[in-house]
């Protein structure tokens, strides 16, 4: 172990111990936490799902953020789907996987566009029409699923198996076990759809508009780059880096707009407290005017930082100075608190942790300004 890894695991160790001693009741007072959802201008969304044993949080809040988008544009309020994208998302792992010769993550996290590349190749359902639970199951519990997945795909590197339509059956009929078989056609309101004239004819979302969005210094500003996390495993490079400043404010400026915003962010952190449904930096981590773009770096490099949880901002208010984030919350920790589904994130740590964000174009023109155009306009090949 490197004395770079030793000297992180004693400052984490460290901060874990100050968390725990640290009276969380007098801080979120003293940084003037909302007491309540009402204090929020909330975007209409559907309630916030529990994903329980999953790593399938980037389905849960990608789906939650077009079904904001569908209610805010005058489309029909309806529950998508998130193990559909889930189960081609995984197809598609698998076979980057063996045109790579296995040189291709495969593994259940996710990002943006294993939602939104992925419904415009296959489309997308309801929730109601295809839940993806095994059934008699009323929870999610995918460890059995990423086992059997995980024993294919080593024996398809252990045996040098590269036959791209064997690999992909097998990997069909794993997810058919647990997953269940993604429906061909189906009944909404009457009428019998496909997933692909579902997309089309029902959830009518204007796909050129979106736009991701990130900060950090690995990169030239105002250009579009990779987001360089693991579960980007398509190596997908169609994110917008901006500097932090038009990062944040923008993002705020979104919310206040009524657009919705999904996000990935870091969660393992002991400012995270879903007894308290809050996120925030803790003083003895960096007092929140020293957060800069130096310091959202540095902490992704030596992986302070981590690429951990997709969620969805709902709203934004400026309490006596202080930012706060209303977010729509698929994780367990986020059903422990007063605010079931529900979490609020302080300024200080939107700015030092959320690594990206995605969002309709119109609702950040600061950025389109700049040369930013439609970033999930084209399905995968």
């Amino acid at each position: 172990m490197t004395r770079l890894k030793i000297f992180i695991l004693v400052l984490v160790s460290f901060n874990v111990l100050l968390a725990q001693k640290m009276n969380v009741p007098a801080f979120l007072k003293k940084i003037h936490e909302p007491r309540s959802l009402a204090a929020f201008h909330i975007v209409p969304h559907t309630p916030p799902m529990n994903q329980d044993t999953t790593s399938a949080c980037w389905a849960f809040a990608t789906t939650s953020f077009l079904e904001s988008e569908m209610q805010r544009l005058g489309r029909d309020s309806v529950r998508l789907s998130m193990m559909f994208p889930f189960f081609h998302a995984y197809v598609e792992k698998m076979r980057r996987f063996v045109q790579t010769h296995g040189h291709s993550r495969v593994a259940p996290g996710g990002l943006f566009p294993d939602v939104m590349q992925i419904v415009q190749k296959y489309g997308i359902v309801p929730y109601a029409v295809y839940t993806g639970l095994p059934k008699g199951h009323k929870r999610y519990n995918q460890r059995a699923l990423y086992r059997a997945i995980d024993s294919l795909k080593n024996r398809v590197r252990e045996l040098q198996i590269w036959d791209e339509d064997l690999v992909l059956q097998k990997t069909r009929l794993i997810l058919y076990r647990y997953l269940g078989v993604p429906p061909q056609s189906f009944s909404y309101k009457g009428t019998m759809y496909t997933p692909r004239s579902f997309l089309k004819k029902v959830v009518r979302l204007p796909w050129q508009n979106y736009l991701m969005v990130t900060s950090f210094e690995y990169a030239p500003y105002f250009q579009f780059t990779e987001l360089r996390v693991p579960d980007n495993w398509a190596r997908n490079d169609r994110y917008f880096n901006v500097p932090l400043n038009l990062f944040y404010n923008s993002l705020k400026k979104a919310l206040q707009r009524g657009y919705p915003v999904a996000f990935d962010a870091d969660i393992s952190e002991p400012g995270r407290v879903g007894q308290y449904d809050v996120s925030f930096i803790p003083p003895y981590d960096i007092p929140g005017k020293f957060i800069d773009a130096q310091a959202r770096e540095y902490r992704f490099k030596n992986h302070c930082t981590t690429d951990d949880h997709l969620m969805l901002f709902l709203g934004y208010r400026r309490l006596h100075g202080d930012d706060w984030f209303l977010v729509k919350d698929s994780w367990r920790d986020a059903w422990q608190g007063k605010f079931p589904g529900y979490f609020l994130d302080h300024g200080d740590y939107v700015k030092l942790k959320v690594l990206a964000f995605l969002v309709n174009k119109n609702a950040v023109p600061e950025i389109t300004k700049h040369g930013a155009s439609a970033t999930e306009s084209n399905p995968q090949n």
